[in-house]
């Protein structure tokens, strides 16, 4: 059975997103992983609206993705943003990215946004779940995608 949970409500399991987020993200960005670490403590708070979800494949964490303010410094004109979707190998193709999304997507809802943002190199992926492209990004950015969802 898989649960999406939001991280406030399991935080011994920061340390197991922010080594998934860092392994796949943070070392490339320059980050440490005591910089991953804290990031992920301030999803704790529950007043903020930036979120981390969580998903359990039978307890076992197996998923990640956060719904957070901008993940593109030249697009912070957009928001909110689904970043740092990830599936630990083993549980992949069982459908607990979609469950992710899903959970990013109602929270961003449940605020009162009415699009949500995502940037990424495997756009076919989003575009089975509903997502469109906006924009083709170049320089540093090159062979990434800016996709919307209306919510």
């Amino acid at each position: 059975m898989i649960t999406v949970e939001p991280l406030e409500k399991r935080p011994e399991l920061v340390p197991v997103c922010a080594r998934w987020n860092f392994h796949e993200w943070g070392q490339e960005a320059g980050r440490t992983m005591q910089q991953t670490v804290d990031d992920f403590m301030a999803f704790l708070d529950p007043e903020s609206q930036q979120k981390a979800f969580v998903a359990l494949h039978a307890g076992i964490p197996s998923g990640l993705v956060l719904l957070i303010d901008n993940d593109l410094e030249s697009h912070t004109h957009l928001a909110p943003w689904l970043a740092s979707l990830y599936v630990a190998p083993p549980f992949r193709s069982k459908g607990i990215g979609r469950q992710l999304i899903a959970a990013a997507e109602e929270a961003a809802r449940d605020q009162g946004h009415k699009a949500l943002y995502l940037y990424t190199d495997k756009p076919s992926y989003y575009h089975e779940a509903g997502w469109l492209d906006r924009e083709e990004l170049s320089g540093e950015n090159a062979g990434m995608t800016i996709l919307n969802r209306t919510l």
